[in-house]
């Protein structure tokens, strides 16, 4: 008998799953990463809401005092990655990588508050403050043009 798409990719996601974060692949990367983690929870929502939710939680869990949450996060150590924890030197916990990427993690956030029920409305609404503390990380540090802030203060009209 064949196994579905859908089955393989269930799979998978089951495969690299660490107990709260999904790595992208067992041995070449072994820690969270911002986006692939953000993709996973998308997956994980179409069979397993709440680990699709863990797994959002997770990533937040090592979001900076600043607001940034890290490309990396480094839960566990494997001596065999390397830039690791060591090399980044973050002095966070748990460790991680000291850049980002966009917060992908709002528009997967709003797809499953979306396409869910109360509980979505409520798991969203307890990340909210640190989703938004993300955006205006990023409106505060990565705005090259130096002209975002000025237009408007991020944290106007904001509301969970």
């Amino acid at each position: 008998m064949q196994v579905s798409l859908k089955q393989q990719a269930i799979d998978i996601l089951r495969m690299n799953d660490r107990g709260g974060y999904t790595v992208p692949t067992a041995r070449l990367y072994p820690y969270q990463w911002e986006w692939d983690s953000v993709f996973a929870a998308l997956g994980f929502a179409t069979f397993d809401r709440n680990r699709a939710w863990e797994e959002i939680e997770t990533l937040f869990s090592g979001q900076w005092d600043d607001g940034m949450v890290p490309h990396i996060i480094f839960h566990k150590t494997d001596p065999d990655y390397f830039p690791g924890p060591e090399m980044w030197k973050s002095n966070t916990i748990p460790p991680s990588s000291g850049h980002s990427q966009p917060p992908v993690a709002a528009s997967a956030m709003l797809t499953m508050m979306k396409t869910g029920g109360a509980v979505d409305r409520e798991r969203t609404k307890a990340l909210f403050y640190k989703l938004h503390a993300w955006h205006r990380w990023f409106h505060t540090y990565r705005d090259p043009d130096e002209n975002r802030g000025r237009r408007h203060h991020p944290s106007v009209g904001i509301r969970p």
